[in-house]
């Protein structure tokens, strides 16, 4: 081949047809594969409590049971902000990566025996962004290259519940738009070859968006038992969710996804006067999902957690509530050739009344890992923050 000069389309494409796509995709956090990391819509108080959020006496911000909302006594709203750390183990080397989302807004207004609700949560996460250095390896020259992949966006949903109170027996439907964009970028600038400063190759540069659309029904019930215990279970129906490709605004494709069946369950129980015990688990049918995009395996997933929250602390003259936990979650997405990814966390938080009481902040800290190198192909240690404020009209 020529060296210098007119070359360089037909260097470029010998340069990507000869780099190594396996080792980009390693160097990718988990939030790369399939369609996302499912973010749990839970506030602070329910992510310090082991990632329960059903039944929750004296009622939740999180938003996985609309039958919950018969816990509210007054009319309230509240969002949490949950940023993450993270750091990315694999077998190409390490990244660290960060993130912050609005897990979930949450409004209940309670009429007589009815509530009424508004919830707006993030769903699926692809925000992550990775840069490394390397050298592209050729018969006509050693490229060093800096390359850049970006993933902006994801899926949400914004739903409308109503909820009814029969005595101590509650049921509350749920109907959400899923919506969200995302963005897809990769770039590759190279330096001259090594051996020859006057051998240059151009750069590369890709972007991709979709657009994502589709719906979810939710129906709940819960028990109470003498204002002392809770029981809180839901299931949740989706229509396929469809999503539009288009590659520097060119319509490329159309793909739809079934989403899963997920059933939940879960509660809590005050034990004497100063402690309330936290538990939770569910399912969700993510093997159903067929994806054709990416070399991306779904399958089942089981998540479980529970806690402990002692109310006999004070600061100032106010209550503070300390919690701790513990979780247990699969993961729906995984890298073809490799075993499922799960993640585990400790959680703990604490929360407080605040301006006279009617306002409510809770934090949540949670700790911990997903993944195993040598058989998910990708591990990842994470700390993630759950900080909501809620406000109450008394």
């Amino acid at each position: 081949m020529p060296r210098h000069g007119q070359s360089q389309p037909t260097r470029l494409l010998v340069a990507l047809l000869l780099g190594l796509p396996g080792l980009l995709t390693a160097q990718t956090p988990v939030t790369s594969l399939g369609l996302g990391y499912p973010v749990p819509s839970l506030d602070g108080r329910a992510a310090a409590l082991g990632g329960t959020g059903l039944g929750l006496l004296g009622g939740s911000f999180s938003s996985r049971n609309p039958a919950d909302l018969n816990l509210f006594v007054a009319p309230a709203i509240g969002a949490t902000l949950a940023p993450e750390a993270v750091d990315v183990k694999t077998s190409a080397g390490d990244q660290s990566v960060g993130r912050s989302r609005m897990a979930v807004v949450q409004a209940a207004l309670p009429l007589r025996e009815w509530t009424f609700g508004l919830n707006i949560n993030a769903e699926l996460d692809q925000d992550w962004d990775v840069l490394f250095a390397d050298t592209l390896e050729t018969g006509f020259g050693n490229y060093p290259y800096l390359e850049r992949r970006q993933h902006d966006g994801g899926l949400s949903s914004v739903g409308l519940a109503i909820a009814r109170r029969f005595g101590v027996i509650g049921f509350g439907l749920e109907g959400s738009a899923l919506t969200g964009q995302l963005r897809q970028v990769f770039s590759r600038s190279f330096e001259p070859a090594i051996e020859d400063p006057l051998n240059v190759i151009g750069g590369a540069l890709g972007e991709s968006r979709w657009a994502f659309s589709g719906w979810r029904l939710r129906a709940g019930a819960l028990a109470e038992f003498g204002g002392r215990a809770v029981l809180s279970a839901s299931a949740t129906l989706y229509t396929d969710l469809e999503a539009d490709k288009d590659t520097f605004n060119i319509r490329v494709e159309t793909r739809k996804f079934e989403l899963p069946v997920e059933l939940s369950i879960g509660g809590s129980a005050r034990i004497g006067d100063r402690f309330l015990l936290a538990l939770g688990a569910g399912w969700q049918g993510w093997s159903s999902t067929d994806f054709k995009i990416l070399p991306t395996e779904s399958a089942d997933v089981v998540w479980m957690g529970g806690g402990l929250e002692f109310a006999g602390v004070s600061l100032m003259k106010i209550a503070v509530p300390l919690r701790i936990g513990y979780r247990y979650a699969d993961l729906p997405f995984y890298e073809e050739g490799f075993a499922q990814l799960s993640e585990t966390a400790f959680t703990f938080g604490l929360g407080a009344w605040i301006s006279g009481g009617r306002a409510i902040l809770d934090l949540g800290v949670e700790i911990g890992s997903r993944g195993d190198l040598p058989t998910t192909g990708v591990e990842e240690s994470f700390r993630r923050i759950s900080l909501s404020l809620g406000i109450v009209s008394r």
